[in-house]
């Protein structure tokens, strides 16, 4: 026993007594040991007396500095595990940000990593490898959802990363990506999109495209929007399921000002089905990835060009701008999160403002003459 104790207080690779606190352990292990804050050992283990000392000394350092973080949670999980638990408990109504931006992580090899090797520079692989199959817009979404992710676990879970590793601090956005989207409808092509809309086999998918146009309302929000939602009375929609849904959770649903051409078109609709239930959906268009694909096809049909159901939300959001010139009564109506989201589906036509210059200029001359 004596022998035991004697041999593994002495490096067998140097035959000089070990470092305190250093254990040799075998060939190539050698097992560094601390105690901590509420008397709790904390142990590492290297390939070198040497580098179990150096471990014991800047460990020891930090402890007394008051900058000892324990960092062994983040050995114990994967960023694959981590993410998973986000999606179970954060994101039950983000639809497509689990379909869409989730398993791009998780496909990619950065999964794999423990925590504590989740740093910025394995970001930035993350962000190149994104870099050559996506677009610069695309890969900023993802890098921001992985930041966020790693900051609702510092902030919820006590997950000791020092910093975020994905946070834009750390690791560069790619250039372009604020690059503004500025298709809307010109000329006749209005008219070309319900006309085309008009030969579909769903009744309800002009008026959808309509709505959407009138409303300003995401697909979503108007794919689930529900009679018993809509209050001609008030002139209001309630929609619970928004693209900030977790605020509808907290607060409830959204209430949005319905616009007068919204709800001509509601009015037009509820007499055609007389007998609706306040439960039932309002537009019968079929499954909200049908009608993608209807969608499309009928811009093609129409000749309509590099024209996304989205874009829809670009005009209706610059025709309102017409009305509600007040750009924070204009976000109650849209349902913008705020001034700066409103700002990129603001696209007014040139003419336009050119007209409302001469128009001005003309007021002015009138009341000096």
């Amino acid at each position: 026993m004596k022998d035991r104790i004697t041999s593994a207080k002495i490096d067998p690779a140097t035959g000089r007594a070990l470092p305190a606190g250093v254990e040799y352990r075998g060939k190539g292990q050698y097992r560094a040991r601390k105690r901590i804050a509420g008397g709790e050992r904390i142990h590492q283990t290297f390939s070198s007396a040497k580098l179990a000392r150096r471990w014991l000394d800047t460990t020891s350092a930090k402890l007394e500095l008051g900058q000892f973080e324990d960092t062994r949670p983040l050995e114990r999980q994967t960023v694959r595990e981590l993410v998973d638990r986000y999606v179970r408990e954060e994101m039950q109504t983000r639809e497509n940000d689990r379909k869409g931006h989730i398993p791009s992580i998780l496909q990619d090899e950065i999964a794999q990593l423990a925590l504590v090797d989740l740093t910025p520079t394995a970001v930035r692989g993350f962000r190149d490898r994104l870099a050559e199959k996506y677009s610069a817009a695309t890969v900023v979404k993802r890098l921001n959802l992985l930041a966020a992710i790693c900051q609702h676990a510092i902030a919820e879970w006590d997950l000791p990363f020092s910093k975020n590793p994905a946070a834009a601090t750390a690791v560069k956005r790619p250039a372009g990506a604020d690059k503004k989207r500025n298709r809307r409808l010109i000329g006749d092509e209005y008219n070309r999109l319900l006309e085309a809309m008009a030969t579909s086999p769903w009744p309800d998918d002009v008026t959808f495209v309509q709505f959407a146009i009138e409303q300003g309302t995401r697909r979503e929000e108007a794919l689930t929007l529900r009679w018993r939602d809509i209050d001609f009375d008030r002139h209001a929609l309630s929609l619970g399921k928004t693209k900030t849904m977790h605020r509808a959770i907290e607060r409830g649903p959204e209430i949005r000002p319905l616009t007068p051409g919204a709800a001509r078109l509601l009015r037009a609709l509820q007499a055609q089905r007389k007998s609706a239930r306040p439960g039932d959906l309002v537009f019968d268009i079929g499954s909200k990835d049908a009608f993608s694909v209807r969608f499309g096809r009928m811009t093609k049909k129409a000749g309509l060009r590099d024209l996304t159901f989205h874009d829809l939300r670009h005009e209706a959001t610059s025709r309102l701008a017409r009305i509600y010139t007040n750009p924070l009564e204009l976000r109650r109506v849209t349902g913008h999160r705020d001034i700066k989201s409103l700002d990129r589906y603001y696209q007014p036509h040139t003419e336009d403002l050119a007209a409302k210059a001469i128009a001005y200029e003309k007021r002015n001359s009138v009341d000096k003459d």
